[in-house]
């Protein structure tokens, strides 16, 4: 026999309206511990599945959010950064009677994947968090047709966006080198962060540094990477006694690079990274990086889609970076 929510609340006691409250994860409503307990242990007795078809028919909500992802250089499966990320939109996400969907799709030859085409036009969405970090032209023209609730994180062009201030970022890691009296360093870049390179541009100039003359190697945001742009540093540029990755892992790729070729950090090479990754600080040495509050993007991200959907207007946040300085770098003395 199919058990309803009035077998719920029967048998806990309690009005039908107050089961389907609970059972939706509803936040507009406060219940006592004692009356979500008893409502919760009576859907378990008596095995009641809500039928969300039916629940999304009737509020016009699924309450289904897409965290998406864009494969350009990792999954966000592999890309620590991305996971602080996400575990901040989960959290929000079970705090408030929301589902997350994770969505990583990948474009081939310009053009999108038609399965993740279908999930934004299928009217499956309430809202999403789309990472725009890279290139994200084509994915947003599919959101704006469908009218998709949308917040961007990162640096895409959009109404409603989160992101850390990249240039004043960039320039507190070059400050924080010229300070110490290095002058020939070296910068690993990847494509998509032009906001952190213009910061360290703008700091060398101001300290008189020749900006363009500086080394410069491109990585993919990934360890490996690190490692390999900072030998062709070293092979090009014996006498440099600085780096500059713009992302931890790539950061502690070169410091592992660097030992395995019998440099010392930072005595006499100083390494400093970006995103001030959990590892970063239990790496050897600790790494001096950038925080740009990783573990607070997923929740505040999510609440401004929250108010969204609600039919507010939120306005646009941007994160001021601060350096953390620990043990990969030191002063140069000649």
């Amino acid at each position: 026999m199919l058990v309803t929510i009035r077998d719920v609340a029967a048998r806990a006691q309690v009005s039908v309206s107050t089961a389907s409250r609970i059972l939706s994860n509803s936040t507009k409503e406060k219940f006592t511990d004692a009356t979500r307990a008893k409502v919760l242990q009576a859907s378990v007795e008596l095995g009641y599945r809500p039928n969300f078809a039916a629940r999304a028919l009737a509020s016009g909500e699924t309450r289904i959010i897409a965290a998406i992802f864009p494969r350009v250089h990792d999954t966000p499966f592999t890309a620590l950064a991305l996971l602080q990320i996400m575990s901040g939109i989960e959290a929000y996400c079970s705090d408030n009677g929301y589902h997350m969907l994770i969505s990583s799709p990948k474009m081939v030859d310009g053009v999108l994947d038609p399965n993740f085409i279908s999930l934004l036009s299928g009217g499956y969405l309430d809202g999403a968090i789309i990472d725009g970090h890279s290139n994200i032209a084509t994915i947003m023209e599919f959101v704006e047709q469908v009218n998709l609730r949308t917040v961007i994180i990162g640096q895409h062009p959009h109404t409603h966006y989160l992101r850390s201030d990249n240039r004043e970022g960039g320039r507190l890691m070059m400050c924080h080198l010229l300070e110490r009296g290095h002058q020939n360093i070296g910068l690993i870049s990847v494509p998509d962060i032009t906001e952190r390179l213009i910061g360290a541009q703008l700091a060398a100039e101001e300290h008189g540094i020749a900006f363009d003359s500086l080394p410069k190697e491109v990585g993919d945001f990934s360890g490996e990477s690190g490692a390999i742009a900072a030998r062709k540093l070293i092979d090009t540029c014996p006498d440099l006694t600085a780096i500059i990755a713009f992302n931890d892992r790539m950061a502690m790729g070169a410091i592992n690079q660097l030992q395995s070729m019998g440099y010392s950090v930072p005595e006499q090479i100083s390494v400093v990274g970006y995103d001030d990754l959990p590892r970063s600080r239990d790496f050897t040495p600790p790494l001096t990086t950038i925080n740009h509050h990783l573990d607070e993007w997923g929740g505040l991200a999510m609440e401004m889609l929250h108010k969204l959907m609600r039919g507010e207007d939120p306005d646009p946040i941007i994160l001021k970076p601060k350096l953390i300085v620990r043990e990969s770098t030191a002063a140069l003395f000649s």
